[in-house]
């Protein structure tokens, strides 16, 4: 039965083209509004993310002895690291030790510089590195195996030339020695030899570091000051707690805050940022939700006058043995038509005009056209109109449910007409 009356409807519907693609065009032009502003608060919020760092430090939260508040501030030692791995949220614990001297590499006359870290080689994995070469390995059995960052190759300089100019050493292939200075006036050096695990690649906030077994660099720290460190005891340069995932990474901030520590991380900055996105889009959808309503006056009429002129034809099909509920279905059908059809219209113009205005912002940027906006928008998944599946699915849905929506009155009207004064309808 349904099948017949869905026919019924189409046939119905083709019989006044003209009205139809009126009628679904206002309904298209809606949709097409309410996606494509969407789309450009969901691109500008994948953008502003991508600003702000990679997934792993967004969810990275900084603790570092050097911004202690005060000298009542705890401490980021053993326990410190015990206190925070006990809180919820938490994916892992990663203290590093800095170097107490100056670092110098050497590469024939070239000399290079890099800051030395010593990481324990269990949490190296979380800190969601990935090597452009080499493994992303340390082994306290390898205590001078270094894993080093992307930039670190690139920060040499010739000590004879009359003027500066840093210049790039292969790593890999070149002999590079490490000398260790300490401090104060009465500086030595210390001549070690290291070898390259891994090379990170670059973008990381540790692309000038080299990173070496923790007991390597307490042993290298102990020989320069000429004191023993307990490392039970002993206070460590910085802490870093990685969240579990994006959406705890601003709460387990809170906490820590609130456990007396100075802490810092991409997380707060992250949830501001979806905040004002998601506010925006708010505003920016009821803008586009507007021409919905427009559009689903545009329906409600077209259904009203669809069945002021169809009276007499409601009247013979009542008196064939349609129901109410039958005549209801088929002017909600048509109705829905309607909307779908403007629907599906609106959401591939939308996808069109994304397709359009993401070459031409690919070319802008490309050209320094966008100055301080410019961004990387030459993959799909940057790019500053972006459509996702369930916002077409949701488009699609709104449309038809609108022309349902509009259409309900009339149908209703259609629905409770008397048979006999229908027929008596010219």
């Amino acid at each position: 039965m349904l099948y017949e009356l869905i026919n019924l409807s189409i046939h119905n519907l083709m019989r006044a083209r003209s009205r139809l693609f009126m009628t679904a065009g206002g309904v298209t032009i809606g949709t097409a509004a309410v996606v494509l502003l969407i789309a450009l608060t969901i691109g500008l919020q994948t953008a502003a993310e991508a600003s702000i760092g990679d997934s792993t430090s967004l969810t990275q939260i900084t603790l570092a002895s050097s911004f202690r508040r005060d000298s009542a501030s705890p401490a980021l030692d053993m326990d410190a690291v015990t206190e925070l791995a006990a809180l919820p949220d938490v994916a892992a614990v990663i203290p590093l030790l800095s170097l107490n001297g100056f670092v110098e590499l050497r590469a024939g006359d070239l000399r290079g510089s890099a800051q030395i870290y010593g990481i324990y080689p269990a949490t190296l994995a979380y800190m969601g590195f990935t090597t452009q070469e080499g493994e992303l390995m340390l082994d306290n059995n390898n205590p001078y195996g270094a894993v080093i960052g992307g930039s670190v190759s690139g920060t040499f300089s010739d000590v004879n030339a009359d003027s500066f100019s840093s210049q790039t050493v292969d790593l890999t292939t070149q002999s590079v020695e490490m000398r260790i200075y300490s401090r104060g006036s009465n500086s030595t050096s210390r001549k070690v030899n290291f070898t390259i695990s891994g090379i990170l690649n670059t973008g990381t906030a540790q692309d000038s570091t080299i990173f070496l077994p923790m007991q390597t660099v307490i042993d290298l720290n102990e020989k320069i000051t000429g004191e023993s460190v307990d490392e039970e005891t002993m206070t460590f340069s910085s802490i870093i707690v990685q969240a579990t995932d994006r959406d705890t990474a601003a709460t387990l901030l809170e906490d820590i805050t609130a456990l007396g520590y100075n802490a810092t991380g991409a997380g707060s900055s992250l949830s501001e940022i979806n905040g004002f996105f998601s506010t925006l889009r708010v505003v920016l959808g009821a803008v586009g939700a507007v021409a919905m309503l427009i559009a689903a006056f545009g329906v409600a009429n077209t259904m009203t006058m669809a069945i002021l002129e169809r009276t007499h034809e409601i009247g013979l099909m009542k008196a064939v043995g349609a129901t109410d509920r039958d005549v209801l279905t088929v002017f909600l059908i048509e109705a829905g038509m309607v909307g779908l059809l403007g629907g599906s219209t609106g959401l591939a113009i939308s996808y069109l005009l994304q397709h359009f205005a993401n070459q031409a912002l690919i070319s802008l940027n490309e050209s320094g056209g966008l100055g301080f906006l410019a961004v990387d928008i030459s993959q799909s998944s940057s790019s500053l109109v972006t459509i996702p599946s369930e916002l077409s699915f949701f488009a699609i849905a709104l449309a038809t449910s609108i022309g349902i929506c509009a259409g309900l009155y009339p149908a209703l009207r259609a629905a409770r007409m008397t048979t006999v004064l229908a027929l008596k309808a010219d």
